[in-house]
């Protein structure tokens, strides 16, 4: 709706300029009766959301005072970029199309108009699908001050459509030497992008865009985990632990994501009791049905089944979770005496169980997109870094 009370503004504009032409002559006044109800009913159209023949009523009146002659060009242009951009909005990019080229090519307005309506048209290409022209057309805008932060903004976009990550990046770059408190988030992720896509390639190449990213964006934990990830294939232990570990700070709704890499880091040092200080450390931060697992795991192996049962009772009291509640119903069936009570607790776990397993794992927390797998750019509202393991997050049972 916002969009079409963007239309009404040059047409409100069309119909003062008529009403002002009243004390002229006759048959001018005629004119001015027909616009005005044409306007009014244009006007109840768009109130009882009938858009198309709202537009339909509004695109006749503009053409027929326009071949008549009867209008500013100011009010012209401005009336015909809007129902471009109105046309877009509804899907119909052909039509849009057609009217920003005639205004792009239009000798009769000036090099600003021109320029807005470059910037329309490569609004129609990007939502028609067709980058490489919206890529040319927001590239031609670059030089202009009033466009260039939008433009190469824009690019960005088109960019990541096509996983061109190296032109991400240097258009972000750009962007931000001229908009300095833009989010610096999605530039740290085109060179996690990146660093993946040529790691086989450049390993100096590799980190060096990892410490990029890190730079531009301190609590990346996606970087950590790569760089992680890759001093644990060299078999360098330490560094390896300290990029996991690091993630826990970073982002610790991402830390289930690590956590058995870290355990095993731990058993190649052979060193269980920092494992235990990192898991208590990790559940005072950010509780997490994984860490409460991976604890009451340590417990049970450490000191046995009633103390890990106990520990795991408190959590699910304190932090209900159906993954740790799965877990607390199988340590009361191994209690339970056989009969009737125990079945049913068989029966629950098994529920749970289902429950769990046909269930997402993961969420966005920005518009509630679900899926089996991570992905670090939500594929529905195409933020950054938004989607988070369910199990990080404390749900009632």
């Amino acid at each position: 709706m916002l969009e079409l009370l963007f239309l009404l503004l040059p047409v409100a504009a069309l119909y003062g300029w008529y009403m002002g032409q009243r004390s002229a002559k006759k048959d001018q006044e005629t004119v001015n009766n027909k616009f005005s109800r044409d306007y009014v009913t244009g006007l109840n159209f768009l109130l009882s959301n009938q858009q198309e023949k709202a537009v339909d009523l509004f695109l006749s009146m503009l053409q027929k005072q326009e071949s008549e002659n009867q209008i500013s060009t100011e009010s012209q242009f401005e009336a015909e970029l809007t129902l471009g951009n109105l046309f877009r909005s509804r899907g119909e990019v052909d039509r849009a199309l057609r009217i920003h080229q005639a205004l792009e090519t239009n000798p009769n307005y000036s090099f600003e108009q021109k320029l807005l309506a470059k910037q329309q048209l490569a609004k129609d290409f990007m939502a028609a699908g067709f980058y490489d022209r919206a890529e040319n057309y927001y590239i031609t805008l670059l030089d202009e001050p009033e466009f260039a932060v939008n433009a190469l903004s824009q690019l960005t976009e088109i960019y990541q459509k096509t996983k061109e990550w190296k032109k991400a990046i240097n258009v972000a770059e750009k962007r931000l030497k001229i908009d300095p408190d833009m989010d610096k988030v999605p530039l740290s992720h085109y060179y996690c992008e990146f660093a993946q896509s040529i790691k086989s390639e450049d390993e100096k190449l590799f980190l060096f865009s990892l410490d990029k990213a890190l730079n531009y964006a301190p609590n990346c934990a996606r970087a950590s985990i790569l760089l992680g990830d890759f001093f644990l294939n060299k078999r360098d232990i330490i560094k390896a632990l300290m990029y996991f570990e690091s993630v826990l700070g970073q982002e610790p709704n991402y830390i289930s994501e690590v956590l058995e890499k870290i355990k095993q880091c731990y058993i190649d040092l052979s060193d269980p009791a920092s494992f235990e200080l990192f898991l208590i450390k990790a559940n005072q931060i950010k509780h997490n049905s994984s860490v409460d697992l991976a604890l009451a795991e340590f417990i049970e192996q450490k000191d046995g089944v009633e103390a890990a049962q106990s520990k795991l009772y408190q959590q699910v009291r304190q932090y209900p979770n159906l993954i740790t509640f799965h877990r607390f119903i199988y340590y009361q069936v191994n209690e339970a005496e056989e009969g009737r009570g125990k079945e049913s607790l068989v029966l629950l776990h098994k529920m749970v169980g289902d429950r769990i397993k046909n269930g997402f794992q993961y969420r966005c927390l920005n518009c509630g997109y679900q899926s089996y797998r991570l992905a670090w750019q939500c594929p529905s509202c195409r933020t950054w870094e938004s989607i988070k393991p369910i199990q990080s997050i404390t749900e009632v049972i």
